[in-house]
């Protein structure tokens, strides 16, 4: 599934797992700008309805991997194959492998220093291979914090960087600053707490339902509105 899909609005090109790994590997040894990938959940989606931002930075992504089974129903997708990849989340552990087996080199950038920490700790203990050349994080009250974690990832010039975000600001930071940073591939990652928990784990069950359930009614609600016009 290697297809253009339109959600609420914001179109896009989405890919099974093994699609977005075969893209990476085609980026490992190209000189060209930075190549972003990301994962799309419902929580992204309802978030980019009120913020525009939001809004372009999915529409900017290389490449997206669903994260979520009510993303693909939202996008009309219906492929037995992608749906099993998306409800195990594969594209996270699938991913972590692939970076552990090419030994590749790392930054950790995550909202908080206690999220880079818990991703590095989470890193260090299950792919230990993976290199990680450094980490940090975007919101600690300083007034050039920007300046200074741009400036920090060009230092080491990683092969990729590894972002985590609970409120979407890293997702921010990469679609304004892409042409700034120097690696070769940025993989937006979510939420981060989920990352930590192990691919294929979900979050509070009663949480999710709700979720579930605002998303699927702001898609309809957008649907129905489209057909009144």
């Amino acid at each position: 599934m290697n297809e253009k899909i339109e959600i609420m609005g914001i179109s896009l090109d989405t890919c099974s797992v093994e699609e977005i790994i075969e893209s990476i590997n085609t980026h490992w040894n190209q000189e060209e700008a930075l190549s972003t990938y990301g994962t799309l959940t419902m929580k992204l989606f309802m978030a980019a309805q009120k913020d525009p931002e939001l809004k372009d930075y999915i529409q900017m992504l290389d490449k997206a991997v669903p994260d979520d089974p009510e993303v693909l129903w939202a996008a009309g997708v219906h492929d037995g194959k992608i749906e099993e990849e998306v409800s195990r989340h594969d594209f996270t552990g699938t991913l972590f492998w692939m970076l552990s087996q090419y030994r590749n080199h790392i930054f950790i950038l995550g909202e908080t220093l206690e999220d880079a920490e818990e991703m590095f700790r989470y890193l260090e203990e299950k792919y230990p291979d993976i290199i990680v050349v450094g980490k940090d994080c975007l919101l600690n009250g300083e007034s050039d914090q920007v300046d200074r974690v741009i400036n920090e990832i060009n230092g080491v010039s990683p092969q990729a960087v590894l972002s985590c975000s609970r409120t979407f600001e890293l997702e921010k930071f990469v679609k304004e600053k892409r042409k700034m940073i120097n690696s070769r591939v940025w993989f937006s990652l979510g939420n981060c707490q989920e990352i930590w928990k192990g691919p294929g784990l979900k979050p509070a069950w009663l949480g999710k339902i709700m979720e579930k359930n605002i998303f699927k009614k702001m898609v309809s609600s957008y649907k129905e509105e489209k057909k009144e016009i």
